[in-house]
């Protein structure tokens, strides 16, 4: 007998005429005993199938789980393409048609995020609003395919690392916006005849130079981007 087998208690009375060795002369195994697996080691009542190991289940009902185990791999690929799916369609949504950065939507997203963390450090970023001055000039003059060059030429130069914005994307037409982390308002407005500068000495593929104006706004806690953006341009006219 098994030392680590508890001995089943056996009922007191004339039911009781199988004996305490009853159990063990006919060689059956107790129903309700742990299966043991070909390495001796007691194998659980539910299993990693998916319960399939579960007593009392019909055939049929084993059948069912069987099938329903059979299509979790399939549902979770399909899971995971979907949630890929669903990032890229966000990135596009946030992504400008003609430049390689943000729209108006996704730079309010992103400014949205970056107010909120104001009020966890102490500095102060600024929020630029860049007008292309000459591009409804470049427009009438040389076409929609120059303008849309030089838009790209304009974010290439607000885009490089030199600037460091954390935030910087087109709101449409011929205007663009970037945050950047300076000293103050001061720091944010020398920052910003620096871009302008920068702008005057870009050339486009068509040969044509640009200008820009500017206007700059100090981001605060508990602004929102929309307001931000609304100070900018105060400031710009």
């Amino acid at each position: 007998m098994d030392v680590n087998q508890a001995a089943p208690i056996q009922p007191v009375g004339s039911g009781g005429g199988n004996g305490g060795g009853a159990g063990h002369g006919g060689g059956k195994k107790d129903e309700h005993k742990d299966e043991q697996t070909p390495h001796g080691h007691t194998e659980p009542a539910i299993n990693v199938s998916g319960l399939l190991s579960m007593e009392g289940l019909t055939p049929e009902a084993q059948h069912a789980l069987e099938r329903m185990a059979a299509e979790i791999e399939p549902l979770r690929h399909q899971l995971t393409h979907a949630q890929e799916e669903l990032e890229h369609a966000l990135e596009r949504e946030f992504q400008d048609a003609v430049v390689p950065a943000l729209n108006r939507r996704g730079i309010v997203h992103d400014l949205d995020k970056l107010i909120h963390r104001l009020g966890q450090t102490q500095s102060r970023p600024s929020l630029i609003l860049v007008h292309l001055a000459n591009g409804d000039d470049i427009r009438r003059r040389h076409g929609r395919e120059a303008l849309d060059a030089a838009l790209r030429s304009a974010c290439g130069v607000l885009s490089s690392d030199r600037h460091q914005a954390m935030v910087v994307g087109c709101l449409g037409g011929n205007d663009f916006a970037l945050a950047v982390l300076e000293d103050g308002l001061d720091g944010g407005r020398r920052k910003a005849a620096e871009i302008e500068a920068a702008l005057r000495e870009t050339q486009t593929a068509q040969g044509l130079f640009l200008e820009a104006r500017t206007g700059v706004a100090l981001l605060e806690p508990g602004m929102t981007p929309e307001a931000a953006i609304a100070a900018a341009d105060r400031d710009l006219l």
